[in-house]
């Protein structure tokens, strides 16, 4: 039903859209800070349009270094190398599918991984902060891009396995994109939050919240589904060939 890369890129999506609560706890100082001290002469709009756009693109670039590398590995035809690599996505997979049921306290726990990144990053990124200009929003994204986040690494293994360069970079543009919902409330009530409040924004923000009680758990549903498969699939080109083994793995992965 669904190829190796899309259900990949699914996952991402589904765990920035439905982690949304993460990513306004993280992001949301860091939004409200550059458009607080954003000129007069630079529109909201076209700050949050630079340092968003320059945050899916340090995704992508991630998830196109991480997909070379996995596709590489793999490509390299050595049989334990490749049922590892499936497997680690599927068991992220499964992580990802438990967070959509509460299980997210892993998220902060890995965080720590990126420290070592950053420390290279940040320097840089204060000298285009706060920003001002459209130009320099972009590059304070990019830097905001590389800011240590359990999400994110969540999401790169799913790059990592996604099949090559490409596949990797639409895992990762996934990813950003599902944040995309979910952080324009924030730059819309860091802009301007009395216009927020006027026209309703706390009766739709609450609308949100419940879909999102039954969204989440189809999501991690979901998601486990995609990692029974990818499980399977392991033990597919492991050797196994049993016929229910085959049908679960088909969910996500053609024949070998």
């Amino acid at each position: 039903m669904f190829d190796l890369p899309t259900s990949q890129a699914l996952a991402a999506l589904l765990l920035s859209l439905f982690g949304g609560l993460h990513c306004a706890g993280m992001c949301g100082g860091f939004i409200g800070a550059l458009q607080m001290n954003r000129p007069r002469d630079v529109s909201a709009a076209r700050l949050a349009v630079g340092y968003h756009a320059g945050r899916l693109t340090s995704y992508t670039l991630a998830g196109t270094l991480l997909g070379l590398i996995g596709g590489g590995l793999y490509a390299a035809d050595v049989l334990p190398v490749q049922v590892v690599l499936l497997v680690v996505g599927s068991v992220m997979l499964l992580a990802i599918g438990a967070t959509m049921f509460g299980q997210n306290r892993w998220l902060k726990r890995i965080e720590p991984i990126g420290l070592g990144i950053w420390r290279v990053v940040g320097p840089w990124a204060r000298k285009v902060y706060p920003p001002r200009s459209a130009s320099q929003s972009f590059v304070a994204g990019l830097a905001w891009g590389w800011i240590p986040c359990g999400m994110v690494y969540a999401a790169l293994p799913l790059a990592l396995v996604a099949g090559g360069p490409l596949q990797g970079a639409m895992v990762m543009l996934a990813f950003g994109v599902g944040t995309l919902p979910n952080l324009l409330v924030v730059d819309a009530v860091a802009s301007r939050p009395a216009l927020v409040g006027a026209q309703g924004g706390a009766t739709g923000a609450g609308v949100l919240v419940q879909a999102r009680t039954w969204l989440r758990p189809l999501a991690g549903a979901t998601m486990i589904v995609f990692a029974l498969s990818g499980l399977a699939h392991a033990a597919r080109v492991a050797g196994a060939d049993h016929p229910s083994i085959a049908a679960l793995a088909s969910i996500c992965h053609t024949p070998r």
